[in-house]
């Protein structure tokens, strides 16, 4: 357990997810790839890859989380928030959750992905789950679908993806199947350099 008393995770908050998982890792690959991508796919959803990198900019993302759910006493609701980068989702999750020395369940299904990042993935055998996430923001809140209603106001895609709680068992669910997230040790991009 990595715990150091500052994290401001607590059980019995949801879990926010911002934009799309996979997003750098995407356009990095859509750039890097771009003539054999080009062989396979509409020269639309390559381009339109390459510019995922331009959703990487998280400060409005964090502006607008902090004003939700403020208490009017104090002016402020315990959140914690952890932009996603290298490692991808898989490491976010567990990471936040380590660092507060808690517990946390979250559905796979709800992991926003563009259907570019799918169709890339999956030509080239890399696991989304993975890969550097550059633009994503994952928020732990007591108040998750009204942040989720102001992200999307504001044209920030945002879903609740599960929840944290008291026990150390970090879970994704898939349907009725049950996953266990494992320490992080490798990100995709480094498993696939030479």
């Amino acid at each position: 357990m990595v715990t150091d008393g500052s994290s401001r995770l607590r059980p019995g908050m949801e879990l926010v997810l911002t934009r799309w998982i996979a997003l750098s890792g995407t356009a990095k690959l859509a750039v890097e790839k771009e003539e054999e991508l080009l062989k396979r796919f509409p020269e639309t959803l390559v381009r339109e890859a390459q510019h995922f990198s331009d959703l990487e900019e998280i400060k409005e993302t964090l502006e607008i989380a902090g004003r939700v759910g403020t208490d009017s006493g104090t002016g402020e609701e315990e959140k914690e928030y952890y932009p996603l980068g290298e490692g991808g989702i898989l490491k976010a999750l567990w990471e936040i959750a380590d660092q507060a020395g808690l517990g946390l369940s979250a559905e796979l299904r709800k992991l926003p992905i563009r259907q570019e990042t799918v169709e890339i993935t999956e030509l080239f055998d890399l696991d989304p789950y993975r890969m550097d996430s550059k633009g994503a923001v994952l928020i732990g809140t007591f108040h998750g679908m009204e942040l989720t209603e102001e992200l999307k106001r504001a044209g920030i895609p945002a879903t609740v993806i599960g929840r944290v709680s008291k026990g150390p068992e970090r879970i994704l669910y898939n349907q009725e199947i049950k996953r266990y997230i494992e320490k992080p040790a490798r990100t995709e991009k480094k498993e696939n350099e030479g």
